[in-house]
């Protein structure tokens, strides 16, 4: 007689924890459904700032390239974006990496400069370095093993 009570209260124990379990899935499916639809609004802004973004790199030969190629094709007006990469003290082909973005012809009259920076203070100095160089009304700031999102400085210029 005990052991069946017990057996049928682990049954029930099991299947209560079971319905909340699903409960709480259902829970955070609807919430995730009903907050993740964040867009962008992407319509024209009277006036884009120009934006200057500095990318550190040290010993960073094997994603310099790649990250500099997505920031260079974010959408956002070729003419108000300023990219500066710094090879910073590098022992490695990461200033011959920037170069090469550089050759390529999609990026030939885009605004990139190249600094093989061999100063003291790490990526501190190069921010330094930076500010004294930046043009744009803002500056952002990537490592160099950072992918930037498509469209980041719409949403940001529109505050």
């Amino acid at each position: 007689m005990i052991s069946q009570i017990l057996m049928i209260f682990t049954l029930l124990t099991i299947w209560i924890s079971l319905a909340w379990g699903l409960v709480i899935l259902f829970s955070a499916v609807h919430f995730w459904f009903k907050h993740s639809d964040f867009r962008v609004d992407t319509s024209p802004l009277p006036y884009y700032p120009k934006v200057t973004i500095v990318v550190p790199a040290h010993n960073e030969d094997v994603v310099i390239a790649q990250t500099a190629k997505a920031i260079l094709d974010m959408n956002y007006p070729h003419d108000r974006v300023e990219l500066l990469l710094f090879a910073d003290n590098c022992s490695d082909n990461t200033y011959s990496e920037c170069l090469s973005v550089q050759a390529m012809p999609e990026y030939a009259e885009r605004n990139l400069t190249i600094i093989d920076r061999t100063g003291t203070g790490g990526k501190a100095g190069v921010l330094n370095d930076a500010l004294e160089m930046a043009t744009g009304e803002y500056i952002c700031v990537y490592d160099a093993d950072a992918m930037p999102e498509k469209m980041p400085y719409i949403s940001l210029s529109k505050k």
